[in-house]
């Protein structure tokens, strides 16, 4: 029985031989052919898949999808096809994949389908036993993961693959007839749209050759399951080449020996790569060996197996006789790629393109300086924040591509001065909602199946996130539909607060707080200045709508927190790092605290002193053990350029973004450019001088709920600066330029926008519309 809401009409879910048998690694092919009298102008298709789909029509391809989700509420995908369509005979081609387990991504419920369905006038296509499929020949299908988190390699042999499949005169009629499963039957009992756009696909020039080298493949190479590691057994250090990479030949190398060739993109991307292989003779074998980095003067490949996540990021193609052509799945988060080439005895020609895909970020924000590093670092946090919108905030599409929602928060940040676009962290904040323990704590990341991350500082950085979205949009319905999970959570933290009034760690989670030396046993400061600023903002949202006693249940508790915690203040003003085991109040001072309870407001009279102590970690970093790591130091520069000190935070980002511009994104860690690669250099919560650069030199801050009240304080760092503000109320406009002995400063408000004026030398004021002033330079 179809659910009553699907808009999938009669289709029902299909899959070659059984929806539930045989899934590891599987790939499965499907077509519809079919006629139309005339093309239509507009032509929607709805399709889904466990786990993914490839769409293609006539032989081009279309998009993929869908969203990543649970299947009680699986996401589906409304595409219009029309620019395909062609009248007369034409051909549906999908290529769905389903890992058969899970990741840090993706639940697996041992079951794989494709639902498509679309009705153009007369014309109706649903899957049923019309459509003709087949499980992918030429796959190998016990290939190692990519990761502990991502899918398995991708290893496809032409010889035995089908050619042509996705055109209209690829004869199907040995394929098989699809066995059905009915909609509204469990695992899939429910669909949602998806509720974010398609993900953008650009195909690309591939960049250049950067080094060539020729050697003996390793023994076992034609049957190795794990291709990184085959890489790494055998000399990968390459002499300096300079060739495009789109079109080049590489000339035999011998029977058991490879030529390889070092390709660098330019940037970090997010992507696949497709090859057209000319003048096989077959079984010719292509590796395709991605990474972050490469030594620089040797041009070796930093290949680090096994690191914390096993990355071996790698496809295969074996080449049938004469020409291949190939189009590799799952997308990858790369800046190099080690092609190596093996067993060809005669000189074969290659076509390399690009498929970059990642979310559409309509950039409508914007910042300028005269300072060009500024600038650079901006453009830099930029990239950063594009390749790690996916079809969720990733902390990296390198390593894991994991909805982390501590990094999602910043994330976010940096998105509504991109774009304004708040869709993917609604979407985020509804999936993190949607996977709790029994006790009611979020996984750090969802869907995924990942129970060692679950970290309950992360839960409550969710709660706030619902303030945040409040904050950014001024829609209150998300947190009317999160209500029960936040307070299933906030019972968790109520039974595990000890008699001191302070929650306490629970050892059977993820206690993260930072990557940093940070108090976390007992009763630890940061936890609890997290679990105070949560629950007083769910109070507030609790206000607004129109819940009075539950705003009331939560202010009480925060006031005895708020108690409790005053009690760690010492004599000198400086917020302690936690209560011990043993009940003693332990010596450490962190920046983590002194930040958070400024932030919270805890003690107003120790304001300046915690405020000094942070201007004065941002001057002199020694004699401290507790270190905010790149992600964590966005709440200390929210805070302090906030208060006056944004010349500071600048003078701190300089030295330690300048090194990440040569690379072209943000990196995980503080001198990951020193670092034997453990760690990203793709990491977007580490991209936030985005938002601190356009707030401190263009002066804008959001000051109520949807931008309708804002401050303009601008620090005129430089000869010149400005930024473009996205808002749900229109763009703000900020500029200043020194001219002779002048200050020249525009602010350009949209309608329903009022700004807080203060600059030096003026009274405050008040002001709407466009407003110019003349200082004194």
């Amino acid at each position: 029985m179809k659910t009553k809401t699907s808009p999938f009409g009669s289709a029902q879910w299909i899959w070659p031989e059984d929806h539930r048998w045989d899934l590891h690694n599987s790939y499965a092919l499907f077509r519809r052919v079919f006629t139309l009298g005339r093309s239509p102008q507009r032509a929607p298709l709805h399709i889904t898949a466990d786990q993914s789909y490839q769409l293609y029509i006539n032989g081009a391809f279309v998009c993929r999808g869908p969203a990543r989700g649970f299947q009680s509420h699986w996401p589906y995908d409304e595409v219009d096809v029309a620019r395909w369509l062609v009248p007369g005979r034409n051909v549906i081609a999908v290529r769905a994949h389903n890992p058969g387990l899970s990741n840090f991504q993706y639940r697996s419920e041992s079951y794989a389908g494709l639902l498509v369905w679309a009705q153009w006038g007369r014309l109706r296509l649903a899957t049923d036993t019309m459509w003709r499929c087949v499980p992918q020949p030429g796959i190998r299908r016990d290939t190692v993961q990519n990761s502990h988190q991502l899918f398995s390699q991708e290893h496809y042999d032409a010889r035995a693959g089908l050619a042509d499949w996705t055109h209209l005169d690829c004869d199907d009629r040995d394929w098989l007839t699809p066995v059905l499963w009915p909609q509204g039957r469990l695992p899939w009992t429910s669909l949602e749209a998806r509720d974010i756009p398609m993900m953008f696909e650009v195909a690309e020039r591939p960049g250049r050759i950067i080094g060539i080298n020729t050697g003996d493949c390793a023994p076992g190479w034609r049957e190795a399951r794990n291709l990184y590691t085959l890489r790494q057994s055998e000399d990968h250090t390459h002499q300096p080449d300079g060739l495009h990479a789109a079109e080049f030949s590489s000339p035999a190398a011998g029977e058991n020996r490879f030529r390889s060739h070092l390709i660098d993109v330019g940037r970090p991307v997010v992507g696949s790569f497709s090859l057209a292989v000319g003048n096989a003779r077959g079984g010719e074998t292509i590796d395709i060996v991605y990474v972050e980095g490469v030594e620089c003067d040797t041009l070796k490949p930093m290949l680090r197996y096994p690191d914390g996540s096993r990355v071996t990021f790698s496809t295969r193609l074996v080449c049938k006789a004469g020409r291949t052509e190939h189009r590799f799945y799952h997308p990858f988060g790369f800046r190099y790629a080690v092609m190596t080439v093996r067993d060809h005895r005669a000189e074969l020609h290659l076509s390399l393109c690009l498929h970059r895909t990642g979310y559409p970020v309509e950039r409508a924000g914007g910042f300028t300086s005269s300072e060009k590093l500024l600038e650079q670092i901006w453009e830099t946090c930029a990239w950063s924040q594009q390749n790690c919108m996916l079809d969720a905030y990733v902390d990296t599409p390198w390593r894991e591509q994991a909805q982390w929602w501590g990094d999602a928060r910043v994330q976010a940040w940096n998105t509504f001065h991109l774009s304004g676009d708040a869709r993917l962290f609604a979407r985020g904040i509804r999936q993190i909602g949607a996977q709790t323990t029994t006790d009611g704590v979020t996984y750090g990341h969802a869907p995924t199946m990942a129970h060692n991350c679950v970290l309950p500082d992360f839960t409550l950085i969710w709660i706030i996130t619902l303030w945040d979205y409040y904050w950014q949009t001024g829609d209150l319905a998300l947190f009317r539909s999160q209500r029960a999970t936040i307070e299933n959570a906030f019972a968790y933290f109520e039974q595990h607060t000890g008699r001191h009034g302070l929650v306490e760690y629970d050892d059977r989670y993820w206690l993260f707080l930072d990557w940093t030396t940070l108090f976390k046993e007992g009763a630890p400061s940061v936890y609890n200045l997290w679990l105070l600023i949560a629950i007083e903002k769910t109070a507030a949202l609790y206000r607004l709508t129109r819940d009075f006693k539950a705003a009331a249940r939560c202010l009480r508790w925060a006031a005895r927190l708020r108690t409790a915690l005053t009690k760690l203040v010492d004599r000198r003003g400086l917020m302690r790092d936690g209560i011990d085991w043993q009940g003693r109040i332990v010596k450490g001072t962190s920046p983590h605290a002194q930040a958070l309870a400024l932030i919270a407001g805890l003690a107003p009279k120790s304001d300046k002193v915690m405020e000094r102590f942070l201007t004065d970690y941002l001057r002199d970093q020694s004699g401290h053990q507790s270190h905010p790591s790149a992600y964590w130091i966005t709440y200390v520069y929210t805070l302090l350029a906030e208060r006056g000190h944004g010349s500071a935070v600048l003078a701190h980002i300089r030295p330690r973004w300048a090194p990440m511009i040569a690379y072209g994104s943000t990196f995980e860690t503080f001198g990951a450019e020193h670092a034997a690669f453990m760690s990203s250099r793709s990491h977007a919560w580490s991209a936030h001088p985005l938002f601190h650069l356009m707030q401190i030199i263009g002066g804008v801050r959001q000051t109520a709920p949807a931008w309708k009240h804002v401050s303009f304080a601008p620090i005129f760092d430089g000869e010149h600066g400005g930024a473009i503000f996205p808002t749900p109320q229109g763009l703000i406009r900020s500029a200043w330029h020194r001219i002779n002995s002048a200050i020249e400063i525009e602010l350009d408000l949209p309608k329903g926008v009022t700004a807080e004026v203060r600059l030096p030398g003026l009274k405050p004021a008040r002001v709407t519309g466009s407003k110019r002033w003349t200082l004194p330079g």
